[in-house]
């Protein structure tokens, strides 16, 4: 399996940080809001054991360089591409997270010969979000409309980086105790670097750029034509969705599945669980 090494790749300009362990097919994971790579240290080993396991920070996150542009999702998902590229891959599996599953639904798209399958965690489109604000779904992603106005999420979060990341890892968690004092401090530490909370936030704020091309692909009739995995917690917001319907829309060949006694943060709560699903996604 070989030993977890991390590197930093210089692309577009702007240096990549990652974590690397494994030999085999390339799986790149990625992460999302407000966390790390770090999300992956369950999955990481146990999928080396079959697989090239890389798991960067995205730009904007974590040790990665925090630009003052380029957050929207075509963007992100070609510093992925150049990232696999200089990594010397031609193409990988990809899973997401969150925001990170934002990133790899942009990728599937842009790049469908590099990207062999994708995997989304606890998301529906970007497009269907919007589509879909009810009051149920606006009182569920209130955080969205908060973090798209400019400079103020910034300025209210500063004051107490923890308070506000803990009120997520809290709340979006099945068993309500939040995520583990180390896993947080982890993610209090990266946010609380020069530029962080705003690069975060202006992942959000592309959302203009982000659903004029998600619209042009759904005008034009462009899915995902590469094998899909939908994956939601039973907690999570997906959950109150008909997420494997709205799957089905943007994708050729779906398979979802919800995990049961799971929030958000699938790969912290149910490592087990998610490495069932993803071994066997990714053997086929």
């Amino acid at each position: 399996m070989g030993m977890m090494t991390t590197g930093v790749a210089q692309v577009d300009g702007i240096r990549l940080h990652y974590t690397r362990a494994g030999e085999g097919p390339l799986v790149v994971l990625l992460h999302g809001w407000p966390q790390t790579g770090h999300c992956w240290r369950h999955v990481i080993e146990p999928l080396a054991a079959e697989f090239t396991v890389v798991a960067p920070d995205l730009r904007g996150y974590g040790l990665s360089d925090k630009p003052v542009g380029g957050y929207d999702k075509r963007r992100m998902a070609a510093d992925m591409a150049e990232l696999v590229d200089a990594l010397g891959f031609g193409r990988a599996a990809v899973v997401g997270h969150d925001r990170g599953a934002r990133v790899a639904h942009r990728w599937g798209l842009d790049r469908p010969e590099q990207v062999s399958k994708v995997a989304v965690l606890d998301i529906v489109p970007t497009r269907e979000m919007f589509r879909r604000l009810d009051a149920s779904v606006a009182a569920g992603y209130w955080h969205w409309l908060f973090h798209l106005q400019p400079d103020l999420p910034e300025r209210l979060v500063g004051h107490d980086v923890r308070g506000y990341l803990e009120y997520f890892f809290e709340r979006w968690t099945y068993n309500r105790h939040g995520l583990p004092a180390e896993a947080v401090d982890v993610y209090v530490q990266a946010f609380g670097r020069p530029g962080a909370l705003r690069a975060g936030f202006d992942d959000y704020r592309a959302h203009e750029r982000d659903l004029a091309l998600d619209d042009e692909d759904a005008a034009a009739g462009r899915r995902l034509t590469m094998p899909v995995l939908a994956l939601w917690g039973s907690m999570g917001l997906p959950a109150r969705l008909p997420s494997e319907e709205i799957w089905r829309d943007y994708a050729d060949d779906v398979t979802a599945a919800e995990i049961p006694e799971c929030g958000h943060f699938i790969a912290e709560e149910r490592p087990e669980a998610l490495l069932a699903h993803l071994r066997e996604f990714l053997r086929r």
